[in-house]
């Protein structure tokens, strides 16, 4: 997945998804498409706006990461972002894909709505499915 996009427009349309407070955990969603960037934000209403996009994808990653490094690159009117298995790529900046805990589909008609992430199994499930190994 690969796009170019105005850095201003990309801020501006992430603090319409923020409005009312986002949970600190959101898992913000990009679809790049047919010469559009759409951006969701789980539960919140989405919105879309132009982008040169080179190679069409659906990324998800955390709401919170994405604002401070844009915000980083002040001065500079067009950002190329580049999401692949290994990462990101925001203008000079590579984040590895599990720091930000990156989630790409290749295939926008393929990508889900929303990203469901289970939450870590507790201590006392462990053991219990240790058990029940050990059962067998």
């Amino acid at each position: 997945m690969k796009f170019t996009v105005e850095r201003k427009t990309l801020i501006k349309m992430l603090k319409l998804l923020s409005v009312g407070g986002v949970p600190r955990d959101a898992h913000l969603r990009i679809a790049a498409q047919d010469e559009r960037l759409i951006l969701t934000l789980e539960d919140y209403a989405g919105t879309e706006f132009a982008a040169d996009v080179a190679e069409e994808g659906v990324c998800f990653f955390r709401h919170q990461q994405l604002v401070p490094l844009l915000r980083s690159y002040k001065g500079v009117k067009t950002l190329t972002i580049a999401v692949t298995s290994d990462g990101i790529k925001i203008g000079n900046s590579t984040i590895g894909r599990g720091l930000w805990e990156i989630s790409l589909f290749q295939n926008p008609a393929a990508a889900p709505q929303q990203l469901k992430i289970k939450p870590p199994k507790t201590a006392r499930e462990v053991e219990s499915e240790k058990q029940k190994m050990l059962d067998l």
